[in-house]
Formats: C-alpha cells, sequence, structure tokens
C-alpha cells in the first residue's frame, strides 16, 4: 500500500545520517524535546536492519520491505508534524528511502576524520565492525573496503581503518547531498559547536518547524581534543586517506 493511501504523505520523515561519532546522535537529540517532533534514535529494528543491510547489500531485498513498514508504523503513532528517526547506516540505503518515501527528508552532519578518527579509536562498539570484517562480503561500503584490500587490511593500523571508514561516508554524503537537493540538509559539527544558532535556524527553517528550536549547550573547548590523543603518525595516516590536511583542522 503506497504511503499516500495511508495519508503518511502528511507527515514527511526525516532521516539522520553520517559515520559513527560524527555527531548524529547529538544532531537527533537536539530535537528530543520539540513539540512537533516524534523522535526515534537507534531504534529497532529499524537500526539494527538499516546495519545489517550497510554491512550486506544482499541482505536489501529481504529487509528493506521489512523497515519500511517499520517506518510506516512509526508514522502512523506520531501525533507531531514531522517523524524523524537517527539510525545512521541508512546513509547507504538513502536512494531506497527517498523513493519509497516521496516526501523524506535526510539530514547529515560531518566532523573532520581527525576528530572523527580519535572518537571511534574509544568506543569498542564502532570498533568491533573493523574486528568483524572478515564477516561480510567484500567491497565493503560501511568501512571503505574494496576488493584490493583484502589482504593488507588486517595489518593496517586502527587509525587508518577507521580514516577509511570514514572517507566512504564522507563520499556517499557528498553524492546524496548533490542528488537530492532541497531534501536534504548537509551540516558541519564544527560549525554547529561554533556558530550553533545561525545552525539551529536552518535547521529548523529546513524542517518548517514553527515553535522555537532550543539551543544546545556545547563545549567548543573539546573539538581539539584530538591533537592530543592521535599519535603523529596517525595524523599522517588519516591525511593520506582523507586527502585533508590536519592544519586545516
Amino acid at each position: 500500500m503506497k504511503s499516500k493511501v495511508l495519508g503518511l504523505e502528511r507527515k514527511p520523515p526525516v532521516f539522520v545520517v553520517g559515520t559513527g561519532r560524527s555527531g548524529t546522535h547529538w544532531l537527533a537529540e537536539t530535537f528530543s524535546e520539540h513539540p512537533e517532533v516524534h523522535l526515534t534514535v537507534e531504534k529497532n529494528p529499524m537500526f539494527s536492519m538499516a546495519t545489517k543491510m550497510a554491512l550486506t547489500p544482499d541482505l536489501e531485498k529481504k529487509l528493506y520491505p521489512i523497515l519500511t513498514a517499520a517506518y510506516k508504523l512509526e508514522l502512523l503513532k506520531a501525533s507531531s508534524r514531522v517523524y524523524m528517526d537517527k539510525s545512521h547506516p541508512n546513509i547507504w540505503i538513502a536512494d531506497k528511502l527517498k523513493a519509497s518515501f516521496s516526501n523524506a527528508r535526510f539530514l547529515g552532519i560531518q566532523r573532520n576524520p581527525f576528530a572523527t578518527v580519535s572518537s571511534m579509536k574509544e568506543h569498542s562498539g564502532v570498533l568491533k565492525w573493523h574486528s568483524r570484517w572478515k564477516e561480510f562480503p567484500l567491497p565493503n561500503r560501511f568501512l571503505g573496503i574494496d576488493s584490493a584490500m583484502a589482504e593488507s587490511y588486517e595489518s593496517m593500523s586502527i587509525a587508518k581503518k577507521c580514516a577509511m571508514r570514514w572517507k566512504a561516508h564522507y563520499d556517499q554524503m557528498n553524492l546524496l547531498n548533490s542528488q537530492f537537493g532541497e531534501n536534504m540538509l548537509v551540516i558541519s559539527y564544527e560549525k554547529f559547536a561554533k556558530e550553533t544558532e545561525e545552525i539551529v535556524e536552518e535547521l529548523q527553517k529546513f524542517l518548517g518547524l514553527e515553535s522555537t528550536l532550543s539551543v544546545p549547550n556545547v563545549n567548543v573547548e573539546s573539538l581539539g581534543k584530538w591533537k592530543s590523543r592521535l599519535s603523529s603518525e596517525e595524523i599522517k595516516e588519516i591525511e593520506e586517506v582523507s586527502g585533508i590536511s590536519s592544519s586545516d583542522c
């Protein structure tokens, strides 16, 4: 049954996408108290299915219909004007979600690779995918591994593996942004922290919210923590993978 038959076209779903440790949780939680937004954050079965499909694309045929059914149920349950879900691995099936929900919008957030990798290294839940990489087919879009890397990936440093994951998501985000036009807004983690009120206004306008969106508390001093947490060798590896100079961050 098409979403318009159910009347779901009047309530646009908003999907928050990105890579792990890039600020997707922070971005979504900005809307947690807003009266016009019904928010779900990494809620199952949506989150687990989005993750499985990101790692194993062949599962899309089986899991995607279940995922869309779950989202339609959430849309029907929501009494607010906007339904938002933060299951960031949806970045890899965003094109399908856009086709299934014609009025869907996408919120993305990007964080500089050095801060992202530094945060990834401290998070066991993020790192487990790098140690389990052999369980999934190659190429692996989620981890940024192509078939030619199969022999060398195991011996790579954690920093380089995390940087490859960042780069894969960074490229995918930019691709979606170019394709989705006005239906997608990608913000900078660093700009959100430094120019919070400006970004909040941009978010409110993008979602068409009538009530004022509260300005989140931000610890700007934490932005540069990666400089003391990453070694010079790690920084060099991240620069080589990302194509971004640490001096620009």
